[in-house]
């Protein structure tokens, strides 16, 4: 089901604050799993960090047959983490963490798993490993290309006027978001090695501080990419095209018969194993009522004919109910002599009515229902006895 509509309705109600929730679209694949799409958009907007620029690419000529470039970029961590929550990728905490090998040496590891559409985990391990003295000859080699064919970098070309020695430069061949020739900066020779040494200050000086973060996080971001197969550069149009990422979730269809009765079953084998098995429970009809008998403790009828529910205050034959004497034969009514082990005379105000087992003396409606339910007479506690 769509839930646009729900979407819009939030949207509308917090329109003044930064909405961090993807819309997404779900579809029921099957009785007890759920697919749901999660759309992610990513801000392109300059200086926005969802993405940055790692160059520009050739994407054909114009009619003067001038070559015509267009930038591309890379998807920075913030929009990479917004990927990684719609899919659902979850980090193993103890394989994701970093090392210090030496003094200069810092490797991240990242241990992810995602579910695919089909149900299935999908999972995979990278590291990243940075070495001071590796960046530290890296950013050498690149600040020295910057001084010797130009900074292009707009923001870094206007630093670098203030503060160093040299000129300004177009490529008629190379145009600008502005359809308008690149300007770039050219270092004069005298200050191109004060630039090379500052640039490289304040670089490694910033890398030497982050190293380990860093390195956990290169490893955490080559995860992702890998899990989402997302690729290393776009195009500005591409990206502002939102992100699709399909997830699986476990989401029962509770209207399918067949999913109430799994998962009836599946709570009755949790009880099981936790109290032990259990027999199985009587069927029910469409009023509700047990279709299997009912044990006698919660037979109505049975409540009322049972003198455990009765008084037993009198023993009159006046007193017996009249079901006891329709149920009864009439001389079940009269006195019995009491069973071979009573051997002295019944004692005054004695019923005359003794159990069959124990010997203990019951009153006549007792004596009636036994007689009736199960042919001798037993007291209350035999007759459960004798009911097992």
């Amino acid at each position: 089901m769509n839930n646009s509509n729900a979407l819009a309705g939030i949207q509308s109600k917090y329109q003044n604050c930064n909405l961090l929730i993807p819309s997404a679209t779900s579809v029921q694949i099957n009785p007890f799993y759920k697919c749901t799409v999660m759309e992610v958009v990513a801000d392109t907007s300059e200086g926005s960090g969802d993405i940055f620029k790692v160059g520009n690419t050739k994407v054909g000529e114009d009619p003067n047959g001038k070559a015509i470039y267009a930038d591309v970029f890379s998807p920075a961590k913030p929009l990479l983490m917004k990927l990684a929550t719609a899919a659902g990728i979850q980090f193993h905490p103890e394989y994701t963490t970093v090392v210090r090998e030496n003094q200069n040496t810092y490797v991240g590891k990242a241990y992810g798993a995602v579910r695919l559409p089909d149900g299935t985990f999908k999972t995979h391990m990278e590291t990243k490993r940075i070495c001071l003295d590796d960046e530290e000859a890296k950013y050498r080699l690149e600040f020295m290309d910057k001084s010797i064919m130009g900074i292009h970098d707009w923001r870094a070309a206007k630093a670098a006027a203030e503060m160093f020695k040299g000129e300004w430069k177009e490529d008629p061949e190379k145009l600008n978001q502005w359809n308008k020739p690149d300007k770039y900066y050219v270092i004069a020779d005298c200050d191109r090695e004060k630039y090379i040494e500052r640039s490289m200050l304040v670089n490694m000086t910033l890398l030497r501080k982050t190293a380990s973060e860093k390195a956990q996080t290169g490893a955490i971001l080559r995860v992702i990419r890998a899990l989402l197969g997302i690729k290393g550069t776009y195009q500005l149009q591409e990206l502002k095209k939102p992100f699709a990422v399909p997830t699986v979730t476990f989401f029962p269809d509770y209207s399918d018969a067949t999913v109430r009765q799994a998962m009836l079953q599946q709570g009755m084998n949790s009880m099981g194993n936790m109290f032990g098995a259990a027999s199985e429970p009587p069927a029910i009809n469409s009023m509700g009522i047990f279709e299997d008998a009912v044990h006698e403790a919660f037979d109505p009828e049975e409540n009322l004919n049972n003198p455990a529910f009765t008084s037993e205050r009198s023993t009159e034959d006046d007193d017996i109910p009249e079901e006891y004497r329709q149920a009864a034969p009439q001389d079940t009514l009269e006195r019995r002599e009491p069973p071979a082990q009573q051997t002295d005379p019944p004692r005054e105000g004695s019923s005359g009515y003794f159990c069959d087992e124990c010997g203990l003396e019951i009153n006549e409606r007792v004596y009636g229902y036994s007689l009736n339910k199960f042919g001798r007479p037993l007291c209350m506690k035999c007759q459960k006895g004798a009911g097992k």
